[in-house]
Protein backbone atom coordinates (compact mmCIF):
# COMPACT_ATOMS: atom_id res chain seq x y z
CA UNK A 1 0.00 0.00 0.00
CA UNK A 2 1.46 3.25 -0.91
CA UNK A 3 1.64 6.28 1.66
CA UNK A 4 2.04 9.41 0.68
CA UNK A 5 2.19 12.43 2.75
CA UNK A 6 0.50 15.44 1.61
CA UNK A 7 2.11 18.89 0.88
CA UNK A 8 0.98 22.13 1.92
CA UNK A 9 0.10 22.90 -1.15
CA UNK A 10 -1.75 19.85 -1.73
CA UNK A 11 -3.90 20.21 1.02
CA UNK A 12 -4.06 23.81 0.69
CA UNK A 13 -6.31 22.80 -2.63
CA UNK A 14 -8.55 20.04 -0.90
CA UNK A 15 -9.14 22.78 1.75
CA UNK A 16 -10.47 25.12 -1.29
CA UNK A 17 -12.63 22.58 -2.65
CA UNK A 18 -13.61 22.35 1.00
CA UNK A 19 -14.11 25.85 1.78
CA UNK A 20 -16.27 26.32 -1.73
CA UNK A 21 -18.40 23.54 -1.26
CA UNK A 22 -19.48 23.14 2.58
CA UNK A 23 -18.24 26.29 4.24
CA UNK A 24 -15.18 24.57 5.85
CA UNK A 25 -12.34 27.14 7.29
CA UNK A 26 -9.51 24.76 8.65
CA UNK A 27 -8.37 21.12 8.28
CA UNK A 28 -5.77 21.10 11.65
CA UNK A 29 -4.43 17.68 10.87
CA UNK A 30 -1.63 16.62 8.73
CA UNK A 31 -3.00 14.94 5.91
CA UNK A 32 -1.96 11.02 4.28
CA UNK A 33 -3.03 9.51 0.98
CA UNK A 34 -3.25 5.89 1.11
CA UNK A 35 -3.61 3.97 -2.15
CA UNK A 36 -5.91 5.44 -4.68
CA UNK A 37 -8.16 8.41 -3.05
CA UNK A 38 -8.50 7.40 0.86
CA UNK A 39 -7.42 10.98 2.38
CA UNK A 40 -6.46 10.36 6.48
CA UNK A 41 -5.90 12.88 9.03
CA UNK A 42 -3.36 12.57 11.57
CA UNK A 43 -3.61 14.68 14.33
CA UNK A 44 -0.64 12.68 16.53
CA UNK A 45 2.96 13.96 17.94
CA UNK A 46 5.43 12.64 15.17
CA UNK A 47 6.33 15.00 12.79
CA UNK A 48 6.35 14.41 9.13
CA UNK A 49 10.06 13.33 9.17
CA UNK A 50 9.24 10.52 11.66
CA UNK A 51 6.56 9.86 9.65
CA UNK A 52 8.20 9.39 6.33
CA UNK A 53 10.98 6.87 8.36
CA UNK A 54 8.33 4.88 10.05
CA UNK A 55 6.62 4.13 6.83
CA UNK A 56 9.89 3.20 4.76
CA UNK A 57 11.14 0.70 7.80
CA UNK A 58 7.64 -0.62 8.91
CA UNK A 59 4.61 -2.17 7.37
CA UNK A 60 2.38 0.75 7.95
CA UNK A 61 -1.24 0.30 7.41
CA UNK A 62 -3.32 2.61 8.71
CA UNK A 63 -2.46 6.08 10.47
CA UNK A 64 -4.49 8.67 11.39
CA UNK A 65 -8.17 8.79 10.64
CA UNK A 66 -10.16 8.15 7.78
CA UNK A 67 -11.69 12.00 7.16
CA UNK A 68 -11.66 12.01 3.17
CA UNK A 69 -12.38 10.19 0.00
CA UNK A 70 -10.82 12.03 -3.53
CA UNK A 71 -13.98 11.63 -5.94
CA UNK A 72 -13.38 12.57 -9.72
CA UNK A 73 -15.16 15.80 -9.30
CA UNK A 74 -14.71 16.59 -5.35
CA UNK A 75 -13.85 15.45 -2.26
CA UNK A 76 -16.13 13.12 -0.23
CA UNK A 77 -16.03 13.42 3.69
CA UNK A 78 -16.34 9.87 5.23
CA UNK A 79 -18.69 8.85 7.95
CA UNK A 80 -15.58 9.71 10.66
CA UNK A 81 -14.88 12.63 9.21
CA UNK A 82 -18.04 13.94 9.75
CA UNK A 83 -16.65 14.63 13.77
CA UNK A 84 -13.75 16.50 12.23
CA UNK A 85 -15.96 18.61 9.87
CA UNK A 86 -18.70 19.39 12.35
CA UNK A 87 -18.20 23.23 11.64
CA UNK A 88 -19.59 23.31 7.98
CA UNK A 89 -21.61 25.87 7.15
CA UNK A 90 -22.68 25.25 3.49
CA UNK A 91 -24.60 22.83 1.92
CA UNK A 92 -25.95 20.73 4.97
CA UNK A 93 -29.41 19.73 4.58
CA UNK A 94 -31.18 19.39 7.57
CA UNK A 95 -33.56 16.28 7.30
CA UNK A 96 -36.61 14.72 9.55
CA UNK A 97 -36.00 11.37 11.46
CA UNK A 98 -37.88 9.39 9.28
CA UNK A 99 -35.36 10.43 6.13
CA UNK A 100 -32.93 10.06 9.01
CA UNK A 101 -33.86 6.47 9.41
CA UNK A 102 -33.56 5.79 6.07
CA UNK A 103 -30.62 7.15 5.40
CA UNK A 104 -28.74 4.47 8.51
CA UNK A 105 -30.36 2.04 6.81
CA UNK A 106 -28.33 2.71 3.63
CA UNK A 107 -31.12 3.77 1.43
CA UNK A 108 -31.20 6.78 -0.90
CA UNK A 109 -33.16 9.77 -0.18
CA UNK A 110 -35.97 11.54 -2.78
CA UNK A 111 -35.09 15.31 -2.63
CA UNK A 112 -35.56 18.23 -5.42
CA UNK A 113 -32.17 19.55 -4.40
CA UNK A 114 -29.55 20.68 -7.01
CA UNK A 115 -26.88 18.72 -8.05
CA UNK A 116 -23.74 17.74 -6.02
CA UNK A 117 -22.71 16.82 -2.78
CA UNK A 118 -24.46 17.76 0.69
CA UNK A 119 -24.13 17.07 4.43
CA UNK A 120 -27.01 15.52 6.23
CA UNK A 121 -28.32 16.67 9.58
CA UNK A 122 -30.58 15.71 11.91
CA UNK A 123 -31.59 17.72 14.60
CA UNK A 124 -28.03 18.30 15.94
CA UNK A 125 -25.67 15.75 14.52
CA UNK A 126 -23.93 15.29 11.00
CA UNK A 127 -25.02 12.03 9.77
CA UNK A 128 -23.59 11.32 6.48
CA UNK A 129 -21.96 13.01 3.29
CA UNK A 130 -24.07 11.77 -0.13
CA UNK A 131 -24.23 13.04 -3.61
CA UNK A 132 -27.58 14.17 -5.21
CA UNK A 133 -27.94 12.82 -8.53
CA UNK A 134 -31.17 12.16 -10.23
CA UNK A 135 -33.40 13.30 -7.93
CA UNK A 136 -32.07 11.24 -5.01
CA UNK A 137 -29.45 11.61 -2.38
CA UNK A 138 -27.03 8.66 -2.62
CA UNK A 139 -25.68 6.91 0.21
CA UNK A 140 -22.72 6.14 1.28
CA UNK A 141 -23.02 5.30 4.69
CA UNK A 142 -20.71 2.07 5.18
CA UNK A 143 -22.48 -1.34 5.88
CA UNK A 144 -20.69 -1.71 8.46
CA UNK A 145 -22.47 0.95 10.24
CA UNK A 146 -25.38 1.02 8.79
CA UNK A 147 -28.87 0.46 11.35
CA UNK A 148 -31.01 -2.43 10.51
Amino acid sequence: MSIHILTSNEKKRILESLSERFGISEIPQLLLRFGKGKIRGFSGSLSRNEISRLVRNVRVELIGLYILREESDAYRISHDGLFVFKNAEKNVVDIPDEQAEKWLKGQDIETNLEEGWVLLKNKNDLIGCGKVKNGKILNFVPKERRVF
